[in-house]
């Protein structure tokens, strides 16, 4: 373990590795394991949210494994597993492993609690400058945090937990030692749906619902393997759909017809095309996806965590499906948060309430439509790269030469930005691509 940090403060997260199933148990016999999941991933997105920014250690200790890479594990954050044979002993073996780090003031929080903020775990080790513990209140009758200068085994051991008088034996027996506390403000714990529906997350059944549009233009080729691809990774969710917006002449229609996915036809242009498909639109955050591009195997699960994070609009980063090292370079480049590095390809996530707010792609738009939509929603928030990767087709660079398609695409940004008409970067589009 590293040694006590310069405050003499440790967090810890108690945390359960978010697996389907196996988390928010209460809740998921309400909603289906599905919803259970999903709110506990941005709960717990939201807890590591709010410890980032705490002036103490951090420290998380994990229910069954500790992974690779975690929202906890971000800035260095120490990590263990859990260790007991209940919640009392886990905690207790917790705390005994920071006492023994050198920490001298430790709060331990779980991740149930959408509304802690970093100031209320400030607040909690000011107590404990002037106290012997701190208790952060539940309304269930339970805590979100407690606090210890010393171990304290009589507060953990020899008795029951998952009950409404949890907090209040846990200050009995603080008064039986005679140790000293403070209290923190009273705080919801999400274990019901009840509770889930009196939360900040209670859209969080909403958020979980998704509307896939697909603008397509003789796309016979390779539509039915991108639908494949796409229902077999959204086959376990309820709240997902898929919406072709077709304006092609080829058998494209025919073909996405014999799928269990809307169909409808538009006008040609990728922007009409994408607000067609929208107003079709079902659920209450879209997600616009080109034909030749394939999302990551999570990519419902990134987006409804990103959704339900606050993150209003987004993409992923790319990969092409050519390994060549130029064009994993192009890909690598995808990250950066720079609007000649953005395109379509890397797929666009956005809420329908903001969608409807920016009144869609603009139409008059033959091209750029992808990176004026950014812009826009750049000027009203931030726009988000997720850490993910979508694969899109090389096939135009194969086309077209890989240097030369990127240094025309490179000019096509810089006629944009220069302020050039549509007409005139259309006209440079078809005289120098081969589509």
């Amino acid at each position: 373990m590293k040694q006590e940090s310069s405050s003499g403060r440790m967090l810890i997260v108690f945390t359960r590795n978010p697996v389907l199933g196996r988390v928010k148990t209460r809740l998921g016999a309400e909603t289906g394991p599905e919803t259970a999941l999903r709110v506990y991933r941005m709960l717990r997105e939201l807890t590591a949210s709010v410890t980032e920014a705490c002036s103490a250690e951090r420290a998380a200790f994990y229910s069954d494994e500790i992974p690779d890479a975690d929202c906890f594990l971000r800035g260095g954050t120490l990590a263990f597993l859990q260790e007991g044979s209940d919640l009392g002993e886990r905690m207790l073996h917790a705390f005994e492993t920071g006492f023994a780090g050198g920490f001298g003031h430790i709060a331990l929080i779980g991740t149930d609690c959408p509304d802690l903020q970093t100031s209320i775990l400030e607040q909690a080790f000011t107590e404990l400058e002037n106290h012997d513990a701190v208790l952060g209140p539940a309304k269930d009758g339970g805590f979100y945090l407690i606090g210890l200068n010393k171990s304290h085994p009589e507060l953990f051991l020899d008795r029951s937990w998952s009950h409404s008088r949890v907090l209040q034996e846990t200050i009995d027996r603080l008064n039986e030692y005679e140790t000293t506390f403070g209290l923190l403000p009273e705080l919801q714990d999400i274990d019901t749906l009840e509770d889930l529906r009196q939360s900040r997350l209670r859209s969080a059944e909403m958020m979980g619902s998704l509307s896939i549009i697909i603008p397509t233009f003789n796309e016979e080729t390779g539509i039915a393997r991108t639908l494949d691809t796409l229902l077999a990774l959204t086959g376990r969710y309820d709240d997902v759909e898929i919406i072709v917006s077709d304006s092609g002449t080829d058998r494209t229609a025919e073909i996405v017809s014999a799928f269990p996915v809307t169909l409808c036809r538009s006008e040609k242009g990728r922007a009409r095309q994408m607000n067609a498909g929208a107003k079709l639109a079902r659920h209450h955050t879209l997600y616009f996806l080109h034909a030749d591009t394939l999302p990551p195997e999570r990519f419902v699960d990134d987006i409804v965590d990103a959704v339900g994070s606050g993150k209003e609009a987004g993409c992923f980063r790319m990969q092409f499906d050519d390994p060549h090292p130029i064009m994993t370079l192009f890909g690598w480049f995808t990250r950066v948060p720079l609007s000649i590095c953005r395109g379509g390809d890397q797929s666009l996530f956005i809420t329908k309430e903001l969608f409807d707010a920016l009144g869609g792609f603009d139409e008059r738009m033959q091209v750029m439509e992808d990176i004026d939509i950014i812009e826009r929603i750049e000027r009203r928030g931030t726009f988000h790269i997720l850490d993910n990767h979508v694969v899109t087709s090389a096939r135009k660079y194969h086309k077209n030469g890989i240097l030369r398609l990127q240094a025309i695409f490179g000019t096509i940004h810089l006629m944009y930005a220069l302020g050039y008409d549509q007409e005139s970067i259309i006209r440079y589009y078809q005289e120098n691509i081969e589509s």
